[in-house]
């Protein structure tokens, strides 16, 4: 048995290896830009990035789809002088001075990276800004920001067209394709009078008039990075160059939880958003460490994917074959449901060996071990399975949000590699945490890595205190997380023409310092196992205290209701007005058609609101809460099943998938009312 963590004597969970002390970079690699320069000079003949090329765009009944070639890929060389150029070019454009914020607004490509390195060259500080905030989101951020320039993509340099004439500060735009300088967007921003170059006219003009690199110092801010949120303005975190450098030397270090999977050469597939702060502290670590990486996209993963053209052309995970990936839990519930559903249709003696094949790997997960015994599933679950990623994936690490049991077993299994939790926040710099890639613990997110420290903080409203350790039914401490380490954010960017309460009261109350530590208040409840895990447990912001005085931690409901097979997205309702709670779910559609309640051509509405399949539903909800363990009062009394899935799009989910409750709510305020009665 692994044994990760160790609590010192204050109560503090450390890396059992670093306890008392925090890794920090090595002297001379103290700011992203000497980072990058390294691992340039050091891989220089080495693939570092690639794209592919597109064959044809389309629109198809309103969407956009793709026919993509294969990876086509630059060295570390060659990036390293593209790099230089845009940096030199953006230098030579003038207004722009040391510190100054160059917002980067768009969906991840080699682009997005080309242009944050070019302005860490510079000691230019990366705003980010989600592709899916909207007007009013990026608004806010350039403003709040006083940003000057910004970085963006073509399609969403319409939405800085719309609002040009609002923005303060703003004085030019850089877009990345270059056909997009001379359309009405463009049009739009120059009567505000705000300059739109392409990126190639600015590298031209860096390679023109050449300037030396000015990076900034270590505790200057090198992101302020925008996050979703879900209520109310996006909060600018502000990160220095030395808190992103501490998690990037803590991952890659050799007691790492996944040190063998950090290898030069070795491939990853860039498409979750480089405005959160997983998707970019991943890529700056890897790049530093020799990785090549191959960027993509959430809707070209697979050939079956929404915006591909045609499904026998080859996936992004086909075409790159990428031995780390990282998913949101929500993307691995998706892979468990689509691989159920698939291995449901078999028949005859290929299911048998798939059945056994799952079942047997269950126990070899819960033995310690990875992937299913006997070569006959392994050979099914290879060519069904692996090979849409390409069939190399050793690791799959997941974050942000709790993954199930059932759910990792699953995955483990049919790739055959182990699947991790990590834990941290925009606030921690991402990789707080990250579960040993020998430990097969679950529900847990592992010990935190060599440049951070965990404390608990007593919750007395929540009944999670230290002292439980001493109580013979928990034996654990419990308590609000405390993160601390060098890697914590400088704290929340303000602006005094732009007033905020709410911030300046996180500012105050969100950092303190104990002992000669600096710590951020996550609002996570945890709790460590004996073997030196953290497992967070609850949220204070999901905590609701029903009519009896019964608090429900609706993330732990949501987590037990993924167990049900009908379950594609749950959320938790509760009032404090009442005694029970309620449970809303997107279901899964083959799931419920296969219960043969409903006539063969009824609409996903009419499935939704069939009081037998609703009752259905409900009875196997009920089934996974009490396989979870939940108390009475916690499982939901009544259910509602959503005809529509929530997603980004929609405004239902943040960017990186979590619940964004009050808009769910209000949404569905008709239907919850009907039935929380």
């Amino acid at each position: 048995m692994p044994n990760p963590g160790t609590v010192d004597e204050n109560g503090i969970l450390w890396k059992s290896t670093s306890v008392g002390k925090f890794l920090e970079p090595q002297p001379g690699l103290d700011n992203i830009w000497a980072v990058f320069k390294a691992a340039c000079t050091k891989y220089i003949n080495q693939q570092c990035v690639g794209k592919r090329e597109v064959i044809t765009k389309t629109i198809v009944d309103g969407f956009e789809k793709f026919e993509l070639g294969e990876y086509s890929f630059i060295t570390y060389g060659e990036y390293f002088k593209k790099v230089e150029a845009l940096g030199a070019g953006l230098a030579a454009l003038g207004g722009l001075a040391k510190g100054d914020t160059v917002v980067i607004y768009a969906d991840t490509q080699m682009d997005w990276m080309l242009s944050a390195f070019a302005s860490w060259r510079q000691g230019y500080k990366v705003g980010t800004i989600y592709a899916t905030l909207g007007e009013e989101g990026a608004l806010f951020g350039i403003n709040q920001s006083e940003c000057k320039t910004v970085f963006a993509d073509g399609k969403l340099l319409k939405i800085l067209g719309n609002i040009a004439s609002k923005c303060s500060s703003l004085k030019r735009v850089i877009v990345f394709q270059d056909e997009d300088v001379e359309g009405d967007a463009a049009a739009k921003c120059k009567a505000a009078g705000i300059e739109v170059l392409n990126l190639a006219q600015v590298s031209k003009k860096g390679e023109e008039s050449p300037c030396a690199a000015d990076p900034a110092a270590t505790d200057d801010a090198a992101v302020l990075m925008y996050t979703s949120g879900t209520t109310g303005n996006p909060k600018g975190v502000l990160l220095s160059h030395k808190s992103v450098g501490c998690m990037c030397a803590a991952t890659a270090s050799p007691s790492s939880a996944i040190a063998p999977f950090i290898k030069p050469g070795y491939r990853y597939l860039a498409y979750l958003p480089l405005a959160h702060i997983m998707e970019l502290a991943v890529e700056i670590t890897l790049l530093a460490q020799g990785y090549t990486i191959g960027y993509g996209g959430v809707g070209t993963i697979l050939p079956t994917s929404v915006k591909m053209l045609h499904p026998n052309q080859k996936g992004d995970g086909q075409a790159l074959c990428p031995d780390i990936l990282v998913a949101a839990p929500a993307v691995l519930d998706k892979v468990y449901a689509g691989v159920k559903t698939k291995f449901g249709a078999l028949k005859g003696i290929v299911k048998s060996i798939v059945d056994s094949g799952l079942a047997s790997g269950v126990v070899n997960f819960d033995n310690g071990g990875k992937g299913p015994s006997g070569c006959l599933a392994g050979i099914i679950f290879k060519k069904k399975v692996q090979t849409l990623l390409g069939g190399k994936v050793k690791l799959i690490l997941t974050g942000s949000a709790p993954l199930g049991v059932e759910v990792q077993k699953f995955v483990q299994t049919v790739f055959n590699c182990p699947v991790r939790q990590g834990y941290g926040l925009t606030e921690t710099v991402a990789g707080t945490c990250i579960t040993d890639h020998t430990d097969n613990a679950t529900s847990c997110v592992g010990p935190p890595q060599e440049c951070a420290c965990i404390r608990l903080r007593d919750w007395d409203e929540g009944n999670y205190k230290n002292s439980d350790k001493d109580d013979k039914d928990i034996g654990m401490r419990r308590g609000e997380v405390l993160i601390g380490g060098p890697m914590i954010a400088q704290g929340y960017l303000t602006n005094p023409k732009m007033p905020d309460a709410d911030v300046d009261a996180k500012n105050r109350d969100d950092f303190v310092t104990i002992d000669g530590i600096r710590y951020f208040c996550t609002g996570d409840i945890g709790q460590f196992t004996s073997v030196g895990n953290l497992m967070i447990i609850d949220r204070k912001k999901d905590l609701v205290k029903l009519q009896q005085g019964e608090y429900v931690a609706l993330s732990k409901v949501e987590n037990a209701i993924k167990g049900s097979k009908f379950t594609a997205l749950p959320m938790c309702y509760a009032k404090s007005t009442m005694s029970y709670c309620i449970a809303l779910i997107c279901p899964l559609e083959p799931a419920l058609r296969k219960l043969g309640l409903a006539p063969e051509g009824a609409t996903m509405k009419e499935l939704c609101e069939n009081a037998e399949i609703i009752k259905a539903v409900a009875t196997d909800v009920a089934a996974a809460c009490k396989v979870a363990k939940l108390a009475k009062f916690e499982v939901p009394q009544k259910i509602i099943l959503i005809d529509e899935l929530w997603t980004p799009d929609n405004d239902m989910l943040t960017a990186v998938n979590k619940l964004k409750r009050k808009p769910i709510e209000e949404k569905h305020k008709e239907q919850i009312n009907k039935v929380y009665i």
